[in-house]
């Protein structure tokens, strides 16, 4: 990708050594697994994945209709749209608000210089508010507009904002009040992006078309390329979550609604935005919680900026043709805890916002986009639900539940990510492993903010909100285990119905040290093989031996 020269260390794509040892590592999991597998067993176990699939048929259902519909939008529907919006005019102005926190000036002359030299390129008059935090920025930014500047179109400026210091949300605040005091006019456009997102030659122009294209349109956004600096699993971790952000965001279009307005880079018509409301749900925006009452949002900008067009009723489009370059590197403390802390605030935000977007209501929404929201609260419970049945399977009745249910989700992750490889042009061979680490450890995390809603933390920021101390916060941690075990209860009980002895008749694993039943004394089950399950003979057993008399003396 073209971004990766102007950020050393940044990469968009891992070497195809990476993929030869991907390809190497998948096969040798599955020829592992295959060997240990115990063949006498595997009759039982298909019952019990069948199981497990009817448990999981909503999920898989639910991604088969998102899949059909993202190819629908990506194939049929956005090349007429695309077609319609190329002879749209340009806006008579458009506003770019370009939020920042702690930048290297290597990344700032890049993102600056790609931005101007696009507003140059498309004679757009163009009006850059730079939310910066160091003094170095503005000299960076200064040389970077001054080199342009006598070629930019008459008006085009660049305002310098100094951050308060309390996150992104008050600078953004800050900068949309600036812009009212402005003055745009009619029709003008209002862009909002990262201070770590690069633009590629074309893309300004194609996406300010797109959105002055369609009247009821009130935000567009575009596909996200990752340029990630970090291992080859940390590249395809991020790789692999923006390209399955690309299949919903196709899907959901098609309902000309979407799930979120990315604060990476998403264009807003100005109309939608130019009231005060606007800028105050984005200052002030928070939810009344039943139990922990008005949570105020820290994180989650853009979940602000896309439930104040939801509920207005403003049009949202994705465009998968346009895919900005979007610097990436996990926050430090290790694969684990960065990868968690990073979906803490993802799935944070959206559980946040998740209960105001359901209130409105499926006729305010339309009911696929309703049911998409609903499926938010449902989807942790449903992914977790397969492994979880037959780990306890395993505990309960030996381990070829596990062993097979291991090679069962080797096969389907590989067969979506395949499939979305047709839709998305992005695959890597550890694309199953990590979309199965997603769902797992992300199902878990879901399943706390659910019940944690004020835990907040910018990672790169360091600010936090870790809730209340009343007796209220200090139930979270109750009504979580409480949910879980309730959840394990339904494991157990759905486990314990796939028991091999209706195959075989005899108990094994823990069953098998608990099991009290009388047994008939005048027969012996004797195993064919160590794993106890498959009888082969069944014989009398000898008379018992008397004790010996006593020895005659003498």
């Amino acid at each position: 990708m073209p971004g990766e020269a102007l950020l050393p260390g940044h990469k968009a794509r891992s070497s195809t050594a990476a993929a030869v040892a991907g390809w190497m590592l998948l096969a040798a999991i599955t020829l592992l697994l295959l060997a240990l597998l115990p063949h006498e067993e595997v009759a039982s176990t298909t019952q019990a994945l069948i199981t497990v699939g009817m448990i999981g048929l909503w999920r898989w259902g639910w991604a088969a209709i998102h899949y059909i519909r993202a190819m629908i939008y990506r194939r049929r529907v956005f090349p007429r749209l695309r077609a319609a919006a190329e002879h749209a005019p340009l806006p008579p102005m458009l506003y770019v608000v370009v939020t920042s926190y702690r930048i290297s000036p290597e990344m700032n002359a890049a993102v600056y210089g790609r931005l101007f030299d696009e507003a140059l390129r498309t004679g757009l008059r163009c009006c850059v508010v730079a939310c910066i935090t160091d003094l170095a920025d503005a000299e960076v930014l200064h040389r970077a507009f001054e080199r342009r500047r006598a070629h930019l179109a008459e008006g085009s400026a660049l305002h310098l904002l100094p951050q308060a210091g309390t996150g992104k949300r008050g600078a953004l605040v800050d900068a949309i009040n600036l812009i009212q005091q402005l003055g745009p006019p009619p029709h003008a456009q209002l862009l909002l992006m990262d201070g770590d997102t690069l633009i590629e030659p074309g893309q300004l122009e194609k996406t300010c078309r797109f959105l002055a294209a369609f009247p009821d349109v009130g935000a567009v956004t575009t596909d996200n390329r990752p340029l990630v600096q970090g291992s080859v699993p940390v590249r395809e971790w991020y790789r692999l979550r923006m390209a399955q952000r690309d299949q919903n965001m196709c899907s959901m279009a098609l309902s000309r609604r979407l799930l979120v307005l990315t604060g990476r880079f998403s264009l807003y018509r100005m109309e939608a935005v130019a009231s005060p409301a606007f800028a105050l749900a984005i200052g002030n925006d928070g939810i009344n919680h039943w139990r922990l009452g008005f949570i105020r949002m820290v994180t989650g900008d853009d979940k602000s900026t896309w439930f104040a067009l939801l509920k207005t009723r403003w049009r949202m489009l994705y465009i998968p043709d346009v895919a900005v370059g979007c610097a990436e590197e996990l926050p430090p403390g290790g694969w684990f805890r960065a990868t968690t802390a990073l979906m803490l605030r993802w799935y944070g935000n959206t559980t946040r916002n998740n209960g105001r977007a359901l209130a409105l209501g499926p006729r305010h929404l339309g009911w696929f986009f309703w049911l998409s929201v609903l499926d938010q609260r449902i989807s942790p419970w449903t992914s977790l639900a397969g492994p979880a049945v037959m780990l306890t399977a395993a505990l309960l009745h030996g381990t070829a539940f596990i062993i097979l249910y291991i090679l069962w989700v080797l096969m389907t992750r590989s067969a979506i990510t395949l499939l979305n490889w047709f839709g998305t042009g992005r695959f890597h061979p550890i694309f199953p492993l990590l979309l199965y680490y997603n769902q797992i450890v992300g199902s878990l995390v879901k399943i706390f903010v659910l019940h944690h809603p004020d835990r907040q933390r910018w990672n790169r920021q360091g600010l936090a909100a870790v809730g209340g101390q009343g007796l209220a916060a200090r139930l979270s941690s109750g009504f979580f285990a409480l949910s879980l075990m309730g959840f394990m209860l339904l494991v157990i009980v759905t486990a314990h119905q796939l028991d091999p002895e209706l195959e075989h008749g005899a108990p094994v694993g823990l069953p098998a040290v608990l099991d009290t039943r009388p047994r008939e004394e005048h027969s012996l089950r004797l195993p064919c093989s160590t794993d106890r399950l498959t009888p082969c003979s069944v014989m009398t057993p000898p008379p018992p031996v008397s004790a010996p008399g006593p020895r005659p003396r003498g």
